[in-house]
């Protein structure tokens, strides 16, 4: 019973892995976004003010200004993305390579170790309460 629940702890502890690094990521990418975003918000205020001023040069390079920060923002956006995918499709070899290589191990530690996860994103407080509530009737039923 000791490894079936270290099993459990285990799984879950792995699955809760790529989601702080995708939290990670899309924190440092919603900066990047955030701050081209800004760039260009400043860059399209200084390209009305110069519209009104000067009426020629400095309005197009503040134009090109602001699309240099669109362009980049977008950019960071769609990196964000392609690198949230990749980790995506890593996980889900890694639970693939787990469930081929279990064979031998019981058919609740297989589900552990593949669903939890999966159930854990979903709704972690019912998953949390049910493994709570087995984990106290394995104890119970010992004593």
């Amino acid at each position: 019973m000791d490894y079936l629940i270290s099993q459990i702890a285990q799984a879950a502890a792995r699955g809760l892995e790529p989601s702080t690094g995708r939290l990670q990521r899309n924190v440092v990418g919603a900066a990047v976004t955030a701050m081209f975003a800004t760039i260009a918000l400043l860059s399209l205020f200084a390209t009305g003010w110069f519209a009104i001023y000067e009426h020629q040069g400095p309005v197009v390079a503040s134009a090109y200004m602001t699309l240099a920060a669109v362009v980049l923002s977008l950019l960071a956006w769609a990196i964000m993305t392609i690198l949230n995918r990749r980790a995506q499709r890593l996980l889900e070899a890694e639970r693939r390579r787990l469930a081929a290589a279990a064979p031998a191990r019981s058919g609740s530690t297989l589900f552990a170790l593949t669903e939890l996860p999966g159930l854990i994103r979903t709704s972690p407080v019912i998953t949390v309460l049910s493994v709570a509530g087995i984990a106290y009737a394995l104890v119970k039923s010992r004593r």
